[in-house]
């Protein structure tokens, strides 16, 4: 069954990704990669779970923001 989740993630990035485009892109690249969006499995190896797609809707910098 597809399902669509909206999920909300506080995270700490280093201070070198000020630009909001980069910093997106890093947390993008991050999420992605932990979360083995759109990753292809053999048949028998598929885990419980498989994240088809992602986006970023919407990056709100708090505090450190320059």
């Amino acid at each position: 069954m597809k399902v669509k989740l909206i999920v909300e993630i506080d995270a700490d990035i280093p201070g070198e990704f000020q630009d909001d485009k980069l910093a997106t892109t890093l947390l993008d690249q991050e999420i992605r990669d932990l979360l083995s969006v759109d990753v292809f499995y053999d048949k028998y190896d598929q885990p419980s779970v498989m994240f088809d797609a992602m986006k970023i809707v919407e990056y709100i910098p708090g505090a450190g923001k320059l």
